[in-house]
């Protein structure tokens, strides 16, 4: 049964209202059960990543603010940025390998960190309103994000820490099901040291949301949480891979089991200088 605090919005979109001024905007009938974040203050709004752009997102945003918005990508494959170009107001992190993508002005994503050739969808051109540094606290009004590296799975990825909600965004870096390291640009090592960073910088009650769910049949689903001790599981199954401890369950892609609820696929360049004949 649908809980109280979760809608439906179309026939596409499911809106859940996690706490005061943050939602959750889920897509269970894509594939990929993606979930976009909507944080709300005085002020401002931010959207932290706008799905894969098979439906627009627009509207969905408008319905639950009317402050002014500005999205943000946790990074850049396909179905984090699908509707990137329809917000007025965007930023990225300031990071060498984004700004390295912007040419007069007009950021272009390439192929490689893209990945939209896996379901035939092109980027659309856009200019960056915003640069924002690792560390930056965007002030949205009496509530403050800030930005945290969390590369692994893409190394442009990033989360959001609400200091004030004890709220880690962690996008693509931790969520329930498959983690994609077998993809171009996954690195078990980033993987490995994000995880460390987290477990020693962060609060070990903080809630974690991760950027996609599981199919619940007809309900509207729930946004993916996760908890201190499943980071703790993975920095674990990471390390007995990298000292050679633990075999992968299954060859292709090579997967390895951190937890009931969380599965690592890994491709042979995914192993970097923990396998340097393997690493790309």
């Amino acid at each position: 049964m649908t809980k109280p605090n979760i809608r439906w919005f179309d026939d596409w979109y499911a809106i859940e209202k996690i706490g005061s001024g943050l939602f959750g905007i889920g897509e269970p009938k894509y594939h990929q059960v993606n979930w976009n974040y909507l944080i709300v203050g005085q002020e401002r709004a931010l959207l932290f990543d706008t799905g894969p752009g098979l439906r627009d997102i627009t509207p969905v945003v408008a319905s639950l603010t009317d402050k002014p918005v500005t999205a943000l990508l946790s990074h850049l494959h396909f179905d984090h940025s699908g509707n990137f170009h329809r917000f007025a107001d965007r930023a990225l992190a300031d990071l060498p390998i984004l700004r390295a993508c912007e040419t007069n002005g007009e950021f272009i994503a390439p192929e490689h960190m893209f990945l939209g050739s896996y379901e035939n969808l092109d980027w659309v051109p856009v200019s960056i309103g915003q640069w924002w540094p690792i560390g930056h606290r965007i002030d949205l009004g009496g509530r403050s994000l800030e930005i945290i590296a969390t590369p692994g799975h893409s190394p442009d990825s990033i989360s959001l820490f609400d200091r004030g909600a004890n709220i880690l965004l962690a996008a693509d870096f931790l969520y329930p099901g498959n983690l994609y390291a077998q993809i171009p640009g996954a690195s078990l090592p980033d993987y490995l040291a994000t995880a460390e960073v987290l477990l020693h910088d962060f609060p070990a009650d903080m809630t974690i949301l991760g950027a996609h769910g599981t199919e619940h049949g007809e309900d509207a689903h729930e946004a993916p949480a996760l908890l201190w001790h499943d980071i703790m599981d993975l920095t674990a199954t990471l390390e007995a891979i990298r000292d050679g401890d633990m075999p992968p369950s299954d060859q292709t892609p090579e997967r390895y089991k951190v937890n009931e609820f969380l599965t690592l696929l890994v491709g042979p360049n995914s192993y970097g200088s923990w396998r340097p004949e393997q690493g790309g």
